[in-house]
């Protein structure tokens, strides 16, 4: 009888903590538009401050996200210290060509939770890329973002690398 009420009570926690890392980014997800007119999570992003930028540049000959890899540094401020504020990365196209911007976490690592935002920026053109607070809780157990160009596989690959 006390093993049938345990394995009950286990699986219902087991239901219960797996429907809690579902729910976990259903605050919206990552929103893309431009400065004047976007918004995350109901803030405009013209009231929050840009985290992190990235430039598609020719390198070398190589076209690639510029910097190779950046740093999103959640420990000092922590989700408490941003008081739940989202995360605002800057994308500007410096190139002659439509490029791609891909993040999303690595394949090896990604869970179905995973934050993945696809979206294509045309030469010249600047968008802005607004993520919640929440979406970053589940976003990688190596807490490292692959940045890279959907569009064309030959292009160099950047990294996110998050700090909480």
């Amino acid at each position: 009888m006390h093993k049938v009420l345990l394995s009950v009570l286990l699986g219902l926690i087991l239901i219960a903590t797996g429907s809690s890392v579902a729910f976990a980014l259903q605050s919206g997800g990552a929103m893309v538009g431009d400065l004047a007119t976007g918004s995350v999570v109901g803030q405009p992003f013209t009231s929050l401050d840009v985290d992190l930028e990235f430039t598609a540049l020719n390198i070398g000959g190589k076209k690639a996200w510029y910097p190779g890899t950046a740093i999103l540094d959640l420990r000092n401020q922590g989700t408490l210290g941003r008081r739940g504020q989202p995360i605002l990365i800057k994308v500007t196209n410096a190139l002659d060509g439509d490029h791609g911007f891909s993040l999303s976490a690595d394949s090896a690592f990604a869970g179905p939770t995973s934050l993945q935002v696809k979206i294509v920026v045309k030469p010249g053109e600047t968008k802005y890329i607004g993520i919640p607070m929440s979406d970053l809780t589940f976003v990688t157990a190596a807490r490292n973002m692959t940045v890279k160009c959907q569009l064309h596989a030959a292009h160099l690959t950047s990294h996110l690398v998050i700090f909480k």
